[in-house]
C-alpha cells in the first residue's frame, strides 16, 4: 500500500489510546510511526531500483523485524516524549507496524512475513497497491473522532470491506472454474485485484500446457484474455530458472511466465511478471541471452518499462 494509506490507518488505530487529535498525542503518533517503519527499506533505493526491488518487503516486512523495529522506534519517541515511557509506546508502534504488514499482505505484491525461517513472499490477493474506501474509512474515522465519537467503527466498516472483497474474489473464481473454463483443465485458478472498482479482477490460470492470464468484469459477467503463455519444456524451465534472472523472479514474483526464441546461434529467453499489467504489457520483465553452450552472454531485469534495464 502506498504510505498516505498506511499513515492514516496508522492514525486511525492510534486514537483509540485517547488523547488530542495532534502531534502532542504521542500514542497516535507512536501508532503513525510504526505504520510506516516497514518501509525504512526506502532507503535501498540509494543503491539503486535493483537492490530496492530485491529487499522492499522483505526483512522490514517480517514478524521478528516487527519486535526489534518496534523496539527502536519507542526508545527513541521516548525522548521525544517524556511523559511516555517506553512501555507505554511500545504497544502503539508495534500495533502500527502490524497494520502495515497486515494491509501489504493483502494485496498481491506479497511480503516475506516470516523471513528468516521462510524467504517466500506470501500474498492474499485482496487489495489493489491504492484502496480509496480505506482512505475514506480512516478520514471517516478521524473527523467522528474530532466530533467527540471514539468507536470501533473504522475496524468494523473495515472487517467488512475485507469479507466484501474476499467474497467477490471467491465469486469470480466460481465463476472462471465454472462458467469460462473446464474445470478439469484447470490445475490452478489465481484471481487478483485489477484495480480499485470492486467488479474487476485479474486472473491467471494454469494448465497443462500453458497459462492464460486475463481479466473478468463481474458486473457484465464476461471476461477478456490477455495472453495464452506455452510453457517450454521441463528441460528448458530447469535451466532458466537457476539462472540469475530465475533467482531474481523466483524472489521477486509467485507469478511468473518464461518464453525463448532462436535468434541466430543464441536463445534469448524473456521472463514476465504475471501480476501486474500497463495497457498491451506487463510491467516486470527481464531477457536472457544464451550461447550455443549454454552460456548466460546477458541477463537483463527490466522493471517498470522495456527501457529500464539493470544488468546482472
Amino acid at each position: 500500500m502506498d504510505p498516505v494509506t498506511h499513515g492514516l490507518v496508522g492514525m486511525a488505530l492510534g486514537i483509540k489510546g485517547g488523547g488530542p487529535l495532534s502531534f502532542s498525542n504521542g500514542l497516535m503518533v507512536a501508532s503513525v510511526a510504526g505504520s510506516l517503519l516497514p518501509d525504512v527499506d526506502i532507503l535501498f533505493q540509494l543503491w539503486g531500483d535493483y537492490a530496492y526491488l530485491k529487499h522492499h518487503r522483505g526483512f522490514s516486512h517480517s514478524l521478528p523485524s516487527a519486535i526489534v523495529v518496534s523496539s527502536a522506534g519507542a526508545l527513541l519517541l521516548s525522548f521525544f516524549y517524556p511523559s511516555y515511557n517506553f512501555f507505554t509506546l511500545l504497544p502503539w508502534v508495534l500495533l502500527g507496524f502490524l497494520s502495515h504488514l497486515c494491509l501489504d499482505l493483502l494485496n498481491s505484491y506479497g511480503v516475506k512475513i516470516f523471513w528468516p525461517l521462510n524467504t517466500k513472499k506470501y500474498t492474499l490477493n485482496l487489495l489493489p497497491l491504492f484502496d480509496p474506501v480505506l482512505v475514506f474509512f480512516s478520514l471517516f474515522s478521524l473527523w467522528r473522532y474530532s466530533q467527540g465519537i471514539n468507536d470501533y467503527l473504522f475496524l468494523w466498516l473495515s472487517g467488512f470491506y475485507f469479507l466484501l472483497r474476499w467474497s467477490l474474489r471467491q465469486w469470480a473464481k466460481h465463476i472462471i472454474e465454472t462458467r469460462f473454463f473446464k474445470k478439469k483443465a484447470l490445475l490452478k485458478v489465481s484471481v487478483l485485484p485489477s484495480s480499485m472498482n470492486l467488479l474487476f479482477w485479474d486472473f491467471i490460470i494454469e494448465q497443462a500446457n500453458k497459462n492464460i492470464v486475463g481479466s473478468l468484469n463481474l458486473g457484465k459477467g464476461s471476461y477478456k484474455i490477455f495472453q495464452r503463455l506455452y510453457y517450454e519444456s521441463e528441460e528448458l524451465i530447469s535451466i532458466l530458472s537457476g539462472t540469475v534472472l530465475g533467482q531474481v523472479f523466483r524472489e521477486f514474483t509467485p507469478f511468473f511466465h518464461m518464453h525463448s526464441e532462436k535468434k541466430g546461434d543464441k536463445l534469448v529467453c524473456h521472463f514476465m511478471d504475471l501480476r501486474y499489467r500497463v495497457q498491451d504489457r506487463f510491467l516486470h520483465n527481464g531477457t536472457l541471452v544464451l550461447n550455443q553452450k549454454g552460456e548466460v552472454e546477458q541477463a537483463v531485469f527490466q522493471p517498470y518499462s522495456s527501457s529500464h534495464c539493470i544488468y546482472l
